[in-house]
């Protein structure tokens, strides 16, 4: 029993060493970043997630990959897909006060769910998907998920709309009703597009000039190469970049200012942060940025490895 005791507080003592040695690596690396660090939530599912395989029958994955996030008045939401696609995508649901995951909603196929958005008007969860050639957004009630049991068979998507301007979506947000919806591309620039939410018409997403925040003909903007995420604040807007092992980059444009998105000498502050940077979201002054480093295909490939939801002062990041 003393054998088993030492080996136990030996083993815990390595443990917390080597995360401490990690966080104090990561703050070397990325100082400005690391000091607006408010807060931070545990991603489910990195190392073990209930899903279904492709027979629809219940198994674990080991390969789930964060991809987007969004927030409601209670819950962070994390989406994931199965990196081998072996088995159904899922949305983890967070309790926002405490970071404690109260359930793996089950998603009925597998998108690579790259962007999540949360409709504050209609309380729909809006997951970026696919529809052949095109980008397509499907809708959840929030409803629906706050009721959906834990690990059961798959929620229903309440409806699917075709985004014919992208080959598909890479990120999502929601703005003054409005779906943005931004295209990652690898090797030229990307393109962000504002679609309205149509509250008269089942929020239906039909394409018109846009009135957000963003005004642009059409809605279309150039933006640049490998974004990963977008978000507003203010009046500002913020892409999160990011491609293999290098380091990530948040890109912040004065709206009113800049004419050309596309053009990263335009931003106003170009932030610094660990690679593997995926999904970006603001709520008041507070930032959260979701990272996929932690899941099983990457963790290996990095030495700056993030298994949490970093919640960070904007206005601390901003100076």
């Amino acid at each position: 029993m003393k054998n088993y005791f030492y080996k136990l507080s030996n083993w815990l003592r390595q443990l917390l060493i080597g995360i401490f040695c990690e966080r104090k690596q990561l703050k070397q690396a990325f100082p400005e970043f690391f000091a607006a660090v408010k807060q931070t939530y545990p991603i489910p599912g990195l190392k073990e997630s209930s899903s279904l395989n492709l027979s629809n029958k219940k198994e674990s994955c080991t390969v789930m990959t964060p991809q987007g996030m969004t927030l409601t008045e209670n819950y962070l939401l994390i989406s994931a897909y199965c990196y081998d696609h072996r088995h159904h995508s899922v949305i983890y649901v967070l309790d926002r006060s405490t970071g404690i995951k109260i359930k793996t909603v089950i998603l009925p196929d597998l998108p690579h769910a790259g962007g999540l958005a949360y409709d504050t008007t209609q309380q729909k969860i809006w997951l970026s998907h696919t529809a052949g050639p095109y980008a397509a957004a499907v809708a959840i009630p929030l409803a629906e998920i706050e009721n959906y049991i834990d690990d059961s068979q798959p929620i229903a998507y309440q409806q699917k709309v075709v985004l014919k301007e992208l080959p598909h979506a890479s990120a999502l947000t929601y703005d003054r009703k409005y779906l943005v919806t931004a295209l990652f591309s690898l090797k030229s620039f990307g393109k962000i597009v504002c679609y309205p939410i149509e509250s008269m018409k089942n929020t239906n997403l039909a394409k018109r000039p846009c009135q957000s925040i963003l005004e642009a003909p059409f809605g279309t903007l150039a933006t640049p190469k490998k974004i990963q995420g977008v978000t507003f604040y203010k009046n500002f807007l913020l892409f999160s970049q990011s491609w293999g092992k290098q380091a990530g980059k948040i890109f912040v444009f004065d709206i009113q200012k800049t004419t050309d998105f596309s053009d990263t000498q335009q931003s106003i502050k170009i932030i610094s942060t660990p690679p593997y940077l995926e999904q970006i979201c603001v709520e008041d002054d507070q930032l959260f940025a979701l990272f996929e480093s932690g899941a099983a295909a990457y963790r290996q490939k990095t030495p700056f490895v993030l298994k949490e939801v970093l919640q960070l002062d904007l206005l601390e990041l901003l100076k």
